[in-house]
Parts: structure tokens; C-alpha cells; sequence
């Protein structure tokens, strides 16, 4: 489910292009400079492609995913690298498991499946304002481990948001009503981080990971994540309720949740057998610690089963599976395989070698230091896994000659990434505001919101440490 934002007309399109063609003369100048030491003509006509991807992705002079194609595409050109190189990830576990894991996602959303849940859940709460939040936050938790794709929990959950907000009887676009669009926005996406099922790029940030460190199972994430998931959910719930209190008590009509339920009448067999399937997968990918079959292998055999039985249609499987982004997080986890196949990432190390200094003076200035890039970067950078992929790449080798498990780089860039202090910045974000018209919150008390998560968030991060300790990360 892609969510796109207009591109705007009059100067900023002209800044756009401008832009773009800088970004064609920069990646020329740089591919035909002198290497300096440390690399080659190559790594040149490498860092020069990847300059000219970053300022197209900046501008958006085309899709993202049609940049992404193109740089890996000009890797193999220029001779760069060999084509099974510029194209490696493809053929790599992650990429499957994306493809898996959002056709499972895809046809969940589809047969109401959870939307089902996520009404269950929310029987269980108080009506009230604060039980609702609640409800909002639990069952987007809930639902997280079961569809890896943030844009289509995002567009699927704000609607129901919205629906309860207006059963309590909150004014659209008051307080109260923003507070339950930022309890949905955390439950159904923030609390996603916590799972490796909860984001496709889970699994495409593991497959850039020094090979010692790939062998992270489900666990393994629920496990090191847990502590910043309390903090996040305890912190972003207080926070709620003192930010977005109504003036006057609300209250959903008795049995609320009981009656929705109801119109939407039992489940049917596309429902059930999609959960079915889901469980099982989630069942295989939990114990693959012993059985040792790919976490791929098994999100690929359950979408197969889904086709095979035709509860996924192949309609399902040509539109509502999410190919653009696929194919471009496919290209942009590319870039890590590309800079370590022409040693640009140690190249890299030596150059930023005093800033690093003192990035990596303490665990608190690191952990700080991964926050601030990341969110300047996502200023510029629309997408959350590659602004993430590049300080993965820069850090990497620090981590690992201080004793770190790099998981933990990836873990705070992907999170603190994601942000919306202005609309652009997250597409996850517009899902939900485009997908309730805009009606429900004005963008000021959720960039507020915002302000608070990366707070919050960064908390978490600290607070993890001595559990990282613990659990031998560090």
C-alpha cells in the first residue's frame, strides 16, 4: 500500500529538477575524479552512481523505486561492479521474506481478518477515553508480528481510529481526537519495531550484517527490543493522557464493540484460513532456532499455500502486494553490498576516523549520536531504511572494533527514523492521514506527538543498555 504526497508545482518543481540535474553533474565530477587513497576507479564511478541516487531520491524526479533500479542498473554499467553484485540482495533470503511476508499482510488487510482482531482487543479495554487509547495501543501491538508492512497497518487502522473517536463523541480534529490517532499511530506502528515480523526492512537489515551477526531469530529481536518497546509504550501512553486529555468525559455507547463485531458477522473461510496460515508462519519463525529452515522459505510456502488454495487471488498478488517498495528496498540494501564489495565502507572509517573518536567515547554519546544523524538525515531523505542503510554503513566498522553487536545500530537507526516533524518525512504517516482525509488531526499535535516519541524513544535506547550488557550485545 503505497501512500504518495502531491509534488508540489511553481518554484519548488523548478528546485526539484535543478536539483536532479545537479545531482546528474555531481555523480559525473565525482565518478571521473582521482581515487584517493584507499580506493579505486571504480569505488569512484560507485560513489558517483550513489550521489546521483541520493539526489533523485531527495527531489523525487521519478519514483523511488525507478532510481533505485537505476543505480543499481549503472552499478553494472559503469563496470562498477559485476551485475551479481549490483543485484545481490535479490537473490538473498530478505528480499523473499519481504515478498512472503507482504502477501501475507496484503491479504489479511483484505478479508477483514484484522480488522476482527483489532475489535476483539478493543472489547477488552474501558470505554473511556484512556481505556480506548489503551485498546488502540494493545491491539496494534497485537497485530504488529502479523503484517510486516507499516504503510498498510497504518492505512488499515487509522479508519477504525477514527470511527471509535467518533463513537466517544470527540469533535474531529480536537485534542482528544489527535490523542487517539497518536495511540493508534503507536500501537499498529511504533510497537512494530519490537518485533522482527513487525517491518519487512527487519529483514533486510539483518541481511547487511557482518555474517557472524546474522543469526537473529525472532526471539533474538523480541528479546534485545523488549526494553525500549516498555519504555516506548509506557512513556508515548503517559504522554497521551496528559497531552490529549478532553475537557469533557467521553464514553463509547455500551456494547460498541461488541456490535461491530456483529456487522461484520462470523468469520468467513478466507479468514480463517489466513489465520491459519499467519500463526503457522509466525509458529515457524519462532522456532527457527531449531528446525534451521529460512525464515524465507517459510513466508514464501505460506503465500504459495494462500495462492494455492485461492484464498489469494491472483489479482491479490498484482496489486495488492506492494511491489514499488519491494523492488526498492531491494536496490537500496544493495548500496551495503556494493560499498563493502570495493572496501569504500573501510576507506570510509580512516576519513571520519576523529568524528568517530568521539561518537564512540561512550555508549550514551553513541547511542545520542545515531538519533541526531538519523533524524537530519530523514529531512532529506524520505525513506526510512535508507537513510538507516547509510548510517549503518558508516558505523559499522566502529561497532565492531569497539565489541558491539551491530543489530544495535540498526535497531535505533530504523526506530529513531521514524519521524514526521513536517508531512514529507514519512509516508507511514501520510497512510494514516490520507486514509481518514485529513479529518481526524491538523499536523501540529502530531509533530508534537512526534517530538515526544523521539524523546521517548531515545530514553528507551539508554535504558536498554544494561539489558544489551546483559544479554551480551556489548
Amino acid at each position: 500500500m503505497e501512500c504518495k504526497q502531491s509534488s508540489g508545482d511553481g518554484w519548488i518543481a523548478y528546485l526539484r529538477y535543478g536539483v536532479a540535474v545537479l545531482s546528474i553533474f555531481a555523480g559525473v565530477a565525482i565518478a571521473l575524479m582521482t581515487p584517493p587513497d584507499g580506493l579505486t576507479p571504480e569505488a569512484m564511478r560507485a560513489i558517483g552512481v550513489l550521489v546521483f541516487a541520493v539526489g533523485w531520491w531527495i527531489c523525487q524526479i521519478v519514483p523511488e523505486y525507478v532510481t533505485g533500479i537505476l543505480m543499481c542498473t549503472l552499478w553494472a554499467a559503469t563496470h562498477s561492479v559485476k551485475f551479481d553484485v549490483a543485484f545481490s540482495t535479490f537473490a538473498g533470503t530478505g528480499w523473499w521474506m519481504m515478498v512472503g511476508a507482504f502477501a501475507l499482510g496484503a491479504v489479511a488487510g483484505r478479508t477483514g481478518l484484522l480488522r476482527r482482531i483489532s475489535l476483539y482487543v478493543l472489547t477488552l479495554f474501558p470505554a473511556t477515553f484512556r481505556g480506548q487509547v489503551l485498546g488502540l495501543m494493545g491491539a496494534g501491538t497485537i497485530i504488529s508480528p502479523l503484517v510486516p508492512s507499516m504503510n498498510a497497518k497504518s492505512a488499515l487502522s487509522a479508519p477504525l481510529a477514527l470511527a471509535i473517536s467518533d463513537s466517544l463523541g470527540a469533535e474531529r480534529k480536537s485534542p482528544a481526537a489527535s490523542g487517539l490517532l497518536a495511540a493508534c499511530y503507536t500501537g499498529f506502528v511504533l510497537m512494530g519495531h519490537i518485533f522482527l515480523s513487525g517491518s519487512f526492512s527487519h529483514y533486510m537489515l539483518i541481511s547487511i550484517l557482518p555474517e557472524q551477526y546474522k543469526n537473529v531469530s525472532w526471539f533474538d529481536w523480541l528479546l534485545w527490543a523488549l526494553p525500549w518497546g516498555v519504555v516506548a509504550f509506557t512513556g508515548l501512553a503517559l504522554y497521551i493522557f496528559w497531552a490529549y486529555a478532553p475537557k469533557e468525559k467521553l464514553a463509547l455507547p455500551k456494547g460498541y464493540g461488541r456490535k461491530e463485531l456483529d456487522k461484520i458477522g462470523p468469520m468467513s473461510r478466507d479468514e480463517k484460513i489466513v489465520l491459519a496460515v499467519i500463526l503457522a508462519a509466525l509458529v515457524g519463525w519462532m522456532t527457527s532456532f531449531m528446525h534451521h529452515i529460512s525464515g524465507a522459505v517459510i513466508a514464501v510456502m505460506a503465500m504459495c499455500i494462500l495462492l494455492g488454495v485461492k484464498t489469494m487471488t491472483k489479482e491479490d498478488f498484482k496489486t495488492r502486494i506492494e511491489w514499488p517498495a519491494i523492488f526498492l528496498i531491494g536496490c537500496v540494501f544493495n548500496m551495503a553490498k556494493v560499498v563493502k564489495a570495493l572496501h569504500i565502507d573501510v576507506w570510509l572509517t580512516g576519513v571520519l576516523k576523529p568524528i568517530m573518536g568521539f561518537v564512540m567515547s561512550s555508549t550514551p554519546v553513541m547511542i545520542v549520536s545515531i538519533v541526531v544523524v538519523i533524524v537530519l538525515i530523514r529531512f532529506l531523505i524520505t525513506n526510512m531504511t535508507s537513510g538507516s542503510i547509510i548510517v549503518a554503513i558508516v558505523m559499522m566498522p566502529s561497532v565492531l572494533a569497539a565489541g558491539i553487536n551491530p543489530w544495535i545500530v540498526i535497531f535505533i537507526a530504523f526506530t529513531a527514523a521514524n519521524v514526521f516533524f513536517f508531512k514529507y518525512m514519512n509516508t507511514i504517516y501520510l497512510c494514516a492521514q490520507f486514509t481518514t482525509h485529513g479529518e481526524m488531526s491538523d499536523h501540529w499535535p502530531m509533530a508534537k506527538f512526534c517530538m515526544a516519541f523521539t524523546v521517548i524513544s531515545t530514553i528507551g535506547f539508554l535504558v536498554s543498555v544494561p539489558f544489551w550488557k546483559m544479554f551480551g550485545l556489548m
